[in-house]
């Protein structure tokens, strides 16, 4: 199992794509990098990083990409069939096997949703953010939108999001605010891909077809 550390943002964070000399400088660097069913063709890199106040999580994605696509202009639409990132994470591992994910599209528009582990099998449903909530989560990309079509130009684009703590309390009914020595458990992973070979995974997914709703095969994140 991989480890993480979110790192406290030593200033204000600015949602861009720059690192150096930027308060992304002091965040660590994650590799979405397990191909877990890959069989031919290219290993398009993602990497990414993470960091955290006492207002929200912040995260910023850098993401090779040679077919930039987005069709998705809906709230909690399928974003993952896009060119797309997504952070999924279990803020309370161990009391429960709830979850929630953010899938964001490379035009910004994006999906969160609240889950209970196998909740689909189950038919139990989810719960998905609303418009209103919504709204107080901010994403900057460098895909003009609010659509993208291929183009034979396309080699890359970032992404960096700022998911306030109060939009995830509102959507899961927990206090979540965490602190030095907070543990999640999650995993980040890039989707949109024209070939399931060119699916990855952060932490690796011990599965014979890709799934990423399998919190089972997260890894551990820890706030400093």
């Amino acid at each position: 199992m991989k480890s993480y550390t979110i790192v406290r943002a030593p200033d204000d964070v600015p949602l861009g794509g720059t690192i150096a000399d930027t308060p992304w400088d002091a965040a660590h660097e994650f590799r979405i990098d397990e191909f877990s069913w890959h069989e031919s063709g290219p290993k398009p890199l993602t990497t990414g990083r993470a960091l955290y106040d006492d207002r929200a999580i912040y995260l910023q994605y850098h993401v090779e990409d040679r077919d930039i696509t987005a069709e998705v202009t809906d709230l909690n639409g399928p974003t993952y069939r896009d060119s797309s990132v997504e952070f999924f994470a279990d803020p309370n591992p161990g009391d429960d096997s709830m979850y929630f994910n953010f899938e964001p599209n490379c035009c910004g528009q994006f999906k969160l949703a609240w889950q209970e582990r196998d909740w689909e099998e189950r038919g139990i449903g989810r719960d998905l953010v609303s418009p209103a909530v919504a709204e107080r989560i901010d994403v900057e990309t460098s895909v003009p939108g609010p659509t993208k079509e291929s183009h034979p130009d396309d080699e890359e684009w970032w992404l960096a999001a700022a998911i306030p703590f109060d939009v995830l309390s509102e959507l899961t009914g927990l206090e979540i605010g965490p602190s030095q020595g907070t543990e999640w458990r999650g995993n980040f992973y890039r989707s949109g891909v024209q070939s399931e070979s060119q699916k990855a995974t952060w932490n690796p997914i011990e599965k014979a077809e890709p799934d990423y709703h399998s919190p089972e095969f997260f890894g551990e994140l820890r706030f400093e």
